[in-house]
Protein backbone atom coordinates (compact mmCIF):
# COMPACT_ATOMS: atom_id res chain seq x y z
CA UNK A 1 0.00 0.00 0.00
CA UNK A 2 1.52 3.37 -1.13
CA UNK A 3 0.03 6.74 0.33
CA UNK A 4 2.57 8.70 -1.46
CA UNK A 5 -0.44 9.73 -3.99
CA UNK A 6 -2.91 10.70 -1.50
CA UNK A 7 -3.49 14.50 -1.61
CA UNK A 8 -6.90 15.58 -1.17
CA UNK A 9 -9.08 15.28 2.17
CA UNK A 10 -10.45 12.09 2.79
CA UNK A 11 -14.38 11.28 3.44
CA UNK A 12 -13.58 8.62 6.64
CA UNK A 13 -10.61 7.65 8.85
CA UNK A 14 -10.47 4.01 9.47
CA UNK A 15 -9.78 3.38 13.23
CA UNK A 16 -7.40 0.45 13.88
CA UNK A 17 -8.03 -1.01 17.38
CA UNK A 18 -5.63 -3.33 18.61
CA UNK A 19 -8.05 -5.46 20.43
CA UNK A 20 -8.73 -7.87 17.40
CA UNK A 21 -4.97 -8.18 16.71
CA UNK A 22 -4.00 -8.54 20.63
CA UNK A 23 -6.33 -11.28 20.84
CA UNK A 24 -5.39 -13.17 18.01
CA UNK A 25 -2.01 -13.11 18.88
CA UNK A 26 -3.20 -14.35 22.65
CA UNK A 27 -5.19 -17.68 20.81
CA UNK A 28 -1.00 -18.16 18.90
CA UNK A 29 0.32 -17.58 22.25
CA UNK A 30 -1.45 -20.35 24.36
CA UNK A 31 -0.97 -22.71 21.87
CA UNK A 32 2.52 -21.84 22.04
CA UNK A 33 2.78 -22.03 25.59
CA UNK A 34 0.81 -25.58 25.87
CA UNK A 35 2.92 -26.88 23.48
CA UNK A 36 6.20 -26.17 25.66
CA UNK A 37 5.62 -28.65 27.81
CA UNK A 38 7.01 -26.93 30.15
CA UNK A 39 5.92 -24.20 33.35
CA UNK A 40 6.47 -20.42 31.79
CA UNK A 41 7.12 -17.68 34.86
CA UNK A 42 7.01 -13.73 34.59
CA UNK A 43 8.08 -11.90 37.79
CA UNK A 44 7.43 -8.33 37.85
CA UNK A 45 9.23 -6.49 40.02
CA UNK A 46 7.87 -2.85 41.18
CA UNK A 47 9.37 0.07 43.70
CA UNK A 48 6.75 1.79 45.42
CA UNK A 49 2.86 2.31 45.09
CA UNK A 50 2.76 4.31 41.49
CA UNK A 51 -1.06 3.60 40.81
CA UNK A 52 -0.89 3.87 36.84
CA UNK A 53 1.45 0.80 37.38
CA UNK A 54 -0.65 -0.97 39.39
CA UNK A 55 -2.97 -1.33 36.93
CA UNK A 56 -0.81 -2.57 34.03
CA UNK A 57 0.71 -5.13 36.06
CA UNK A 58 -3.04 -6.31 36.36
CA UNK A 59 -3.57 -6.17 32.66
CA UNK A 60 -0.44 -8.47 32.42
CA UNK A 61 -0.99 -10.85 34.76
CA UNK A 62 -4.77 -11.00 32.95
CA UNK A 63 -3.23 -11.93 29.45
CA UNK A 64 -0.76 -13.88 31.24
CA UNK A 65 -3.00 -16.53 32.58
CA UNK A 66 -4.98 -16.58 29.92
CA UNK A 67 -2.71 -17.81 28.01
CA UNK A 68 -0.74 -20.20 30.85
CA UNK A 69 1.98 -18.23 32.00
CA UNK A 70 2.38 -17.46 35.77
CA UNK A 71 3.37 -14.46 37.17
CA UNK A 72 4.48 -13.27 40.24
CA UNK A 73 5.17 -9.79 41.53
CA UNK A 74 7.91 -8.69 43.91
CA UNK A 75 7.31 -5.54 45.43
CA UNK A 76 9.67 -3.70 47.20
CA UNK A 77 9.57 -0.34 49.34
CA UNK A 78 11.22 2.74 48.07
CA UNK A 79 12.69 2.97 51.39
CA UNK A 80 14.26 -0.08 50.68
CA UNK A 81 16.74 1.65 48.18
CA UNK A 82 18.61 0.92 44.88
CA UNK A 83 20.21 -2.23 46.18
CA UNK A 84 17.33 -4.03 47.08
CA UNK A 85 16.02 -3.67 43.75
CA UNK A 86 19.28 -4.61 42.49
CA UNK A 87 19.61 -7.63 44.58
CA UNK A 88 16.70 -8.72 43.34
CA UNK A 89 17.35 -8.67 40.11
CA UNK A 90 20.44 -10.59 40.52
CA UNK A 91 18.62 -13.43 41.73
CA UNK A 92 15.91 -13.66 39.77
CA UNK A 93 18.79 -13.45 36.76
CA UNK A 94 19.99 -16.83 37.87
CA UNK A 95 16.75 -18.13 38.98
CA UNK A 96 16.15 -21.15 36.98
CA UNK A 97 12.37 -21.21 37.23
CA UNK A 98 11.92 -17.55 36.15
CA UNK A 99 11.52 -17.22 32.48
CA UNK A 100 11.43 -13.62 31.72
CA UNK A 101 11.64 -10.63 34.61
CA UNK A 102 10.16 -7.32 33.83
CA UNK A 103 11.22 -4.01 35.76
CA UNK A 104 8.08 -1.73 36.16
CA UNK A 105 8.66 1.35 35.37
CA UNK A 106 8.81 4.71 36.84
CA UNK A 107 11.11 3.98 39.20
CA UNK A 108 11.50 6.52 42.46
CA UNK A 109 13.15 10.42 40.98
CA UNK A 110 16.51 10.04 41.37
CA UNK A 111 16.94 6.23 40.59
CA UNK A 112 18.74 5.21 37.60
CA UNK A 113 16.14 3.14 35.31
CA UNK A 114 18.93 2.10 32.85
CA UNK A 115 21.48 0.32 35.58
CA UNK A 116 18.53 -1.77 36.77
CA UNK A 117 17.28 -2.78 33.05
CA UNK A 118 20.95 -3.59 32.68
CA UNK A 119 20.39 -6.47 35.00
CA UNK A 120 18.24 -8.35 33.55
CA UNK A 121 19.79 -10.92 30.58
CA UNK A 122 18.95 -10.16 27.53
CA UNK A 123 17.67 -14.04 27.38
CA UNK A 124 14.89 -13.00 30.37
CA UNK A 125 14.85 -9.47 29.60
CA UNK A 126 11.11 -9.26 27.91
CA UNK A 127 10.76 -5.41 27.65
CA UNK A 128 13.84 -5.38 25.58
CA UNK A 129 15.06 -2.59 27.17
CA UNK A 130 18.61 -3.58 28.48
CA UNK A 131 22.06 -2.48 26.51
CA UNK A 132 22.59 -6.43 26.16
CA UNK A 133 19.57 -6.79 24.64
CA UNK A 134 20.02 -3.35 21.91
CA UNK A 135 23.62 -5.04 21.49
CA UNK A 136 22.00 -8.79 20.47
CA UNK A 137 19.54 -6.81 18.25
CA UNK A 138 22.80 -6.15 15.97
CA UNK A 139 24.72 -8.90 17.02
CA UNK A 140 22.37 -12.15 17.06
CA UNK A 141 19.07 -10.48 15.57
CA UNK A 142 17.44 -13.92 15.33
CA UNK A 143 17.85 -14.17 19.02
CA UNK A 144 17.15 -10.98 20.39
CA UNK A 145 13.85 -10.33 22.00
CA UNK A 146 12.54 -6.62 20.85
CA UNK A 147 10.88 -4.23 23.15
CA UNK A 148 7.43 -4.31 23.51
CA UNK A 149 5.62 -1.16 22.39
CA UNK A 150 7.45 -0.44 19.51
CA UNK A 151 7.00 -3.96 18.07
CA UNK A 152 3.17 -3.52 18.54
CA UNK A 153 3.59 -0.56 16.88
CA UNK A 154 4.84 -2.27 13.63
CA UNK A 155 2.41 -5.12 14.02
CA UNK A 156 -0.01 -2.13 13.70
CA UNK A 157 1.17 -0.82 10.49
CA UNK A 158 1.82 -4.34 9.13
CA UNK A 159 -1.97 -5.54 10.02
CA UNK A 160 -3.01 -1.83 8.15
CA UNK A 161 -1.52 -3.30 4.91
CA UNK A 162 1.85 -0.53 5.33
CA UNK A 163 5.06 -1.65 3.64
CA UNK A 164 7.38 -0.23 6.00
CA UNK A 165 10.17 -0.37 3.17
CA UNK A 166 10.82 3.11 1.42
CA UNK A 167 8.05 4.78 3.41
CA UNK A 168 8.43 8.12 5.03
CA UNK A 169 7.49 7.87 8.69
CA UNK A 170 7.81 10.91 11.28
CA UNK A 171 8.65 9.42 14.62
CA UNK A 172 7.58 11.75 17.52
CA UNK A 173 9.12 11.38 20.92
CA UNK A 174 13.02 9.98 21.36
CA UNK A 175 12.27 7.92 24.70
CA UNK A 176 14.11 4.94 25.63
CA UNK A 177 10.98 2.67 25.43
CA UNK A 178 9.34 3.64 22.29
CA UNK A 179 10.98 6.37 20.32
CA UNK A 180 14.56 5.43 20.13
CA UNK A 181 14.02 1.63 19.81
CA UNK A 182 11.53 2.18 17.23
CA UNK A 183 13.44 4.41 14.96
CA UNK A 184 15.97 1.80 14.54
CA UNK A 185 13.25 -0.65 14.29
CA UNK A 186 12.01 0.74 11.14
CA UNK A 187 15.77 1.87 10.14
CA UNK A 188 15.86 -1.72 9.74
CA UNK A 189 12.93 -2.15 7.99
CA UNK A 190 14.08 0.06 5.70
CA UNK A 191 12.23 3.21 6.00
CA UNK A 192 13.09 6.57 5.57
CA UNK A 193 12.80 7.81 9.27
CA UNK A 194 11.98 11.70 10.22
CA UNK A 195 13.08 11.99 13.76
CA UNK A 196 10.89 14.60 15.59
CA UNK A 197 11.57 16.22 19.35
CA UNK A 198 10.25 19.32 21.52
CA UNK A 199 13.46 21.01 19.97
CA UNK A 200 12.51 20.24 16.06
CA UNK A 201 11.23 23.51 14.89
CA UNK A 202 8.39 23.56 12.62
CA UNK A 203 7.60 20.06 13.14
CA UNK A 204 4.30 20.13 11.60
CA UNK A 205 6.36 20.81 8.69
CA UNK A 206 8.21 17.97 8.67
CA UNK A 207 5.29 15.44 9.40
CA UNK A 208 3.01 16.52 6.58
CA UNK A 209 5.10 14.71 4.15
CA UNK A 210 5.33 11.57 5.30
CA UNK A 211 2.97 8.50 4.96
CA UNK A 212 3.44 7.12 7.98
CA UNK A 213 2.84 9.22 11.89
CA UNK A 214 3.76 7.81 15.16
CA UNK A 215 3.12 10.17 18.41
CA UNK A 216 4.94 9.09 21.33
CA UNK A 217 5.74 12.15 22.78
CA UNK A 218 3.35 12.09 26.11
CA UNK A 219 1.91 15.31 25.39
CA UNK A 220 -1.77 15.34 25.22
CA UNK A 221 -3.43 16.62 22.07
CA UNK A 222 -0.12 17.70 20.15
CA UNK A 223 -0.69 16.50 16.76
CA UNK A 224 -3.18 18.47 15.56
CA UNK A 225 -4.77 18.58 10.86
CA UNK A 226 -2.05 20.86 10.25
CA UNK A 227 0.72 18.06 11.25
CA UNK A 228 -0.97 15.20 8.98
CA UNK A 229 -0.79 14.71 5.22
CA UNK A 230 -4.13 13.60 4.75
CA UNK A 231 -4.48 9.81 3.99
CA UNK A 232 -1.52 8.97 6.17
CA UNK A 233 -1.40 6.48 8.99
CA UNK A 234 -1.43 8.01 12.08
CA UNK A 235 -0.09 5.85 15.27
CA UNK A 236 -1.43 7.07 18.85
CA UNK A 237 1.06 6.19 21.15
CA UNK A 238 0.65 8.87 23.70
CA UNK A 239 -1.28 7.66 27.21
CA UNK A 240 -1.54 10.66 29.83
CA UNK A 241 -4.37 10.15 32.35
CA UNK A 242 -5.77 14.21 33.33
CA UNK A 243 -8.78 14.04 34.84
CA UNK A 244 -10.24 10.68 34.76
CA UNK A 245 -9.69 10.34 31.38
CA UNK A 246 -6.67 8.75 29.10
CA UNK A 247 -5.97 11.21 26.71
CA UNK A 248 -3.29 10.32 23.57
CA UNK A 249 -0.72 12.54 22.00
CA UNK A 250 -3.49 13.19 18.45
CA UNK A 251 -5.95 15.13 18.66
CA UNK A 252 -8.40 12.63 17.44
CA UNK A 253 -10.83 15.21 16.81
CA UNK A 254 -8.62 17.45 14.45
CA UNK A 255 -7.48 13.90 12.48
CA UNK A 256 -10.34 12.27 11.92
CA UNK A 257 -11.52 12.97 8.37
CA UNK A 258 -7.63 13.93 7.66
CA UNK A 259 -5.60 10.58 8.03
CA UNK A 260 -6.30 7.62 6.52
CA UNK A 261 -6.25 5.20 9.31
CA UNK A 262 -5.68 6.38 12.86
CA UNK A 263 -5.39 4.26 16.44
CA UNK A 264 -8.09 5.35 18.98
CA UNK A 265 -6.77 5.68 22.70
CA UNK A 266 -7.78 3.85 24.58
CA UNK A 267 -7.69 0.56 22.94
CA UNK A 268 -5.24 1.02 20.35
CA UNK A 269 -1.65 0.60 20.66
CA UNK A 270 -1.85 -0.53 24.72
CA UNK A 271 -3.24 -4.00 24.03
CA UNK A 272 -0.80 -4.59 21.50
CA UNK A 273 2.04 -3.91 23.85
CA UNK A 274 0.14 -6.62 26.10
CA UNK A 275 0.04 -8.89 23.82
CA UNK A 276 3.86 -8.60 22.16
CA UNK A 277 5.24 -8.74 26.02
CA UNK A 278 2.97 -12.09 26.05
CA UNK A 279 4.95 -13.36 22.80
CA UNK A 280 8.51 -11.96 24.19
CA UNK A 281 7.62 -14.44 26.76
CA UNK A 282 6.74 -17.34 24.98
CA UNK A 283 10.11 -16.64 22.72
CA UNK A 284 12.40 -16.03 25.88
CA UNK A 285 10.96 -19.46 27.12
CA UNK A 286 11.81 -21.20 23.41
CA UNK A 287 15.33 -19.46 23.71
CA UNK A 288 15.85 -20.85 26.60
CA UNK A 289 14.96 -24.65 25.76
CA UNK A 290 16.97 -24.58 22.73
CA UNK A 291 13.29 -24.29 21.06
CA UNK A 292 12.30 -22.23 17.68
CA UNK A 293 10.55 -19.34 17.63
CA UNK A 294 6.95 -19.44 16.90
CA UNK A 295 6.19 -17.54 13.78
CA UNK A 296 3.57 -15.14 14.90
CA UNK A 297 0.90 -14.21 12.47
CA UNK A 298 -0.66 -10.18 12.17
CA UNK A 299 -4.19 -10.89 11.19
CA UNK A 300 -4.22 -8.24 8.42
CA UNK A 301 -8.17 -8.85 8.07
CA UNK A 302 -8.76 -8.05 11.88
CA UNK A 303 -10.70 -4.10 12.18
Amino acid sequence: MTLSTVTSRIETTRLLGGLPLRDHLLQQARTAVAALGAPVRLCIVQVGNHAPSAVYIRNKQKACAAVGIATEVVHLHEGQGEHALHATLKALAIEPDVTAVLVQTPLPRGWDVQAALDLVPAFKDVDGLSRASAAMRFTQPEQALLPATPLGVMRLLEAAGIDVAGAAIAVIGKGMVVGAPLREMLHNAGAHVVEIDKDTPHPASLTRDCDVIVAAAGVPGLVTAEWVKPGAVVIDVGLTRHDGLLLGDVSRMEVEGVAGTLTPVPGGVGPMTVASLITNICDAACLQLGRPRTPWKVDAGAE
